[in-house]
């Protein structure tokens, strides 16, 4: 195995890792902390895979709400 691809398979690890913790309702100011303390211990390529999990943690709440306010106005739309 290459360095290349050992990185990215600790990336992948970390990454991984932080979407179950996620999964199972770590809150995002946890995981943000989580990657301030790998930053502190110069931890780079666990930082890249956490704060890979924190930006789809993003994309994933924003799509749930804009889904949600589009159910909601379907549903408004169709009391009419």
């Amino acid at each position: 195995m290459s360095k290349l691809d050992e990185d990215k398979y600790i990336i992948d690890l970390y990454f991984s890792s932080a979407l179950i913790e996620i999964k199972n309702g770590l809150s995002k100011e946890v995981l943000q902390d989580t990657l301030e303390y790998l930053e502190e211990c110069e931890m780079y390529l666990a930082c890249a895979g956490v704060k890979q999990a924190l930006d789809w943690y993003d994309i994933y709440a924003f799509t749930y709400r804009m889904v949600e306010s589009d159910n909601e106005l379907n549903n408004l739309n169709n009391d009419e």
